[in-house]
């Protein structure tokens, strides 16, 4: 739910009591049902398996003696893919708007949480450059997860009224989600590398025996991943109102609204069922400047001389400028809120 829930009730209650402009103050319960697609977004998808791919600096040395050139190792993303469900929020909280007839100021704040599957595939090719020859591995990483977040939002909006039927608005936004992703985690990899290494060895100690070619089992443990994503965001616009019926008002917001998204640190944990491998991953993920529209359309009910419900349903859209999404991969936020204004 979102802090323009009251606003045109209020216009309505200054009508129906017809009282002269004053300052007063409005409360009242909210809740909300939101779905995000977050989880689905797919460009600029970082599974993070070029992590650590360093040769070891005894292998390097093996290489470099067996070959006479300096080892390079390179990695290359070979395609990504995600496949998830959208986050849906059952949220609730309060509202407080304070003010005259003309100006009006409310402060929301909500609070929820939600849940969602996310499975995560991706493929990566490791190259081992000696010279003019090369070799190449293959690491298909597969992760499949539920996440876990908890959503507070916390909305100031200020409201000009125009006229009866018009007025401008203006505000800003603060989001945060704490998301936990927790799953299975699978690796499988080729050996072609740790094959040539193991080949050199041998060469180089003259071992007559033939050398035993190391296997790389699949990795299989579970995986958990906790990050804090917070949004700042401004917004403006007008909101239109519709009288319709004896006591009852339709109207429309329309804003443009700007988001910034810092950067944030994700911590992954792998670790193996049997407790004899352990691994912690510390990264951080790149912020994200972006724009959108935010509308609302919905109606107020004059349930008695002070007191209104107000329902409706709201879209906000963030189209990324800077980071690693496109602009195209937009985040959307929409769903219904539903809240009652009772006038002090």
């Amino acid at each position: 739910m979102r802090a323009q829930l009251a606003l045109a009730s209020l216009a309505v209650l200054a009508a129906a009591t017809a009282t002269p402009a004053r300052a007063d103050v409005v409360i009242g319960p909210r809740v909300s049902y939101y779905f995000d697609n977050s989880n689905l977004r797919t460009s600029g998808i970082d599974p993070g398996l070029d992590e650590g791919d360093a040769l070891d600096p005894a292998d390097t040395a093996v290489l470099r003696t067996a070959f006479g050139v300096e080892p390079q190792l390179t990695t290359v993303s070979e395609g990504e893919g995600v496949l998830s469900d959208q986050v849906s929020y059952p949220m609730i909280g309060a509202m407080v708007n304070f003010g005259d007839d003309r100006d009006r100021f409310t402060l929301t704040a909500m609070y929820g949480s939600g849940e969602g599957d996310a499975a995560l595939s991706a493929t990566v090719s490791r190259t081992l450059t000696l010279g003019a020859t090369e070799f190449i591995d293959l690491v298909n990483f597969d992760a499949d997860t539920v996440s876990s977040t908890d959503r507070i939002d916390i909305e100031l909006t200020w409201q000009r009224r125009q006229s009866e039927s018009f007025a401008l608005l203006g505000g800003i936004r603060y989001e945060r989600l704490d998301t936990a992703f927790v799953g299975d985690l699978r690796i499988v990899q080729s050996v072609a590398i740790p094959t040539v290494i193991a080949l050199s060895r041998a060469a180089i100690e003259g071992d007559p025996a033939p050398p035993v070619i190391p296997s790389v089992p699949p990795l299989i443990a579970g995986v958990r991943q906790d990050g804090t994503i917070q949004t700042f965001s401004a917004r403006g616009g007008a909101t239109a109102f519709v009288p319709f019926g004896d006591n009852a008002v339709a109207f429309f917001n329309g804003m443009l609204q700007a988001s910034y998204r810092p950067d944030y640190d994700v911590l992954t944990v792998i670790e193996d069922p049997s407790g004899l491998f352990s691994d912690s991953i510390a990264g951080r993920e790149e912020g994200e400047f972006s724009i959108g529209p935010d509308f609302a359309v919905g109606a107020q009910f004059i349930l008695s001389e002070n007191l209104a419900l107000d329902l409706r349903y709201r879209a906000v859209l963030f189209f990324p400028l800077t980071g690693v999404q496109d602009f195209s991969d937009a985040r959307v936020s929409h769903g219904v809120n539903l809240g009652l204004s009772l006038r002090l």
